[in-house]
């Protein structure tokens, strides 16, 4: 009798098992599928199998790039991953860029929305608020960022607000709306580097909010001061739709009532110390809302002994510039004052 003869398959670690088990619970490759009809007829692998192939490899902690996909599944049970019949050949960069391609054509974000509904719905969560905010990053290389933007059917990669930190190069934005149970993005969109923030949320308040405050059921919408135009909160109160943001203080009415805080009645907040608070009621954009002013009094003692480390470093500069500035000669008085005043 033959010895028996055992065969190995590296996983790596469990995450590439966690997320393509949880890739089948969800039906990913089905749904996607379903709504996206296969570009060739000999094709081994299927274009949803091809994103599951993707975000194994992605949320798996390895994020090779897509000609690096047979070496990375060469020795995996794709079988057991992905689908049977398919080889770590028929993954290459070729088979996943025509997929990518399809995604594109069919409508990325679109595609997305309807696949993230239907993963809150499959994990029932209590989705009793969206976060709304956008992001960027930084791009090595020029790409389309000296064409005419007008001229472009698609995102222009160019010079904007950096928030992580490299103005130097060019950016693209993300613009994402999350659930707040879990975090899961529940909308993205790409966008231009230089896009404005307080245009963005308002289209997409416009066009996208009520099909997900239907299809989850949530209360409030969560964002930050770019939300904060008095167009956007009449969109909002047509849509009854409720929001928390905060409110930036070049609006008159804010820069009046922070300047006026210590003489507000305050009141504190329970359950979090050295917290103190007031409502104030606005019609800010023709819509009634509450304003809501906080103090923080450990916080507001840090930055008065930053204040005064300030002062004092500023005033010991002062006093040794006016030192030197009294050891020196003048022919007339008005050269003095002329020097004394820079």
């Amino acid at each position: 009798m033959p010895p028996f003869q055992y065969q190995f398959k590296s996983l790596n670690h469990l995450g590439l098992g966690l997320v393509a088990a949880m890739c089948r619970e969800l039906k990913i490759a089905e749904y996607i599928d379903a709504r996206i009809t296969n570009d060739s007829d000999v094709r081994n692998v299927s274009i949803g199998q091809a994103v599951v192939a993707m975000i194994i490899n992605g949320l798996g902690f390895s994020g090779q790039t897509l000609y690096m996909f047979p070496d990375f599944y060469e020795d995996k049970p794709i079988d057991r991953l992905i689908g049977e019949g398919i080889q770590a050949d028929h993954l290459n960069d070729k088979i996943l860029g025509r997929a990518l391609d399809s995604l594109y054509d069919a409508g990325v974000s679109d595609l997305y929305l309807h696949l993230a509904i239907k993963v809150v719905n499959h994990l029932k969560l209590p989705c009793k608020a969206l976060n709304l905010d956008g992001t960027s990053f930084h791009v090595d290389g020029d790409y389309n960022s000296n064409d005419d933007p007008d001229d472009l059917k698609c995102i222009h990669i160019c010079r904007g607000y950096s928030r992580d930190h490299r103005p130097d190069l060019n950016q693209v934005v993300l613009q994402l709306m999350t659930e707040n149970e879990a975090g899961i993005p529940v909308f993205m969109a790409p966008a231009s580097g230089n896009v404005n923030d307080k245009t963005c949320f308002q289209e997409i308040i416009k066009n996208h909010l009520s099909c997900f405050r239907a299809a989850l059921n949530s209360h409030y919408l969560v964002a930050d001061a770019a939300m904060y135009v008095a167009e956007t909160l009449q969109l909002l109160d047509d849509q009854k739709q409720r929001f928390i943001s905060r409110v930036p203080l070049n609006i008159k009415d804010a820069k009046q009532l922070v300047g006026k805080a210590p003489a507000v009645s305050l009141k504190p907040v329970e359950g979090y110390e050295d917290y103190y608070f007031a409502q104030v009621p606005s019609t800010y954009g023709d819509v009634q809302q509450r304003w809501f002013l906080f103090l923080n009094k450990k916080r507001r003692q840090s930055e008065q002994k930053t204040l005064i480390r300030k002062m004092e470093k500023q005033s010991l500069k002062e006093a040794r510039d006016l030192e030197k500035l009294r050891k020196k000669a003048f022919l007339c008085e008005d050269d003095a004052l002329q020097a004394f005043a820079l």
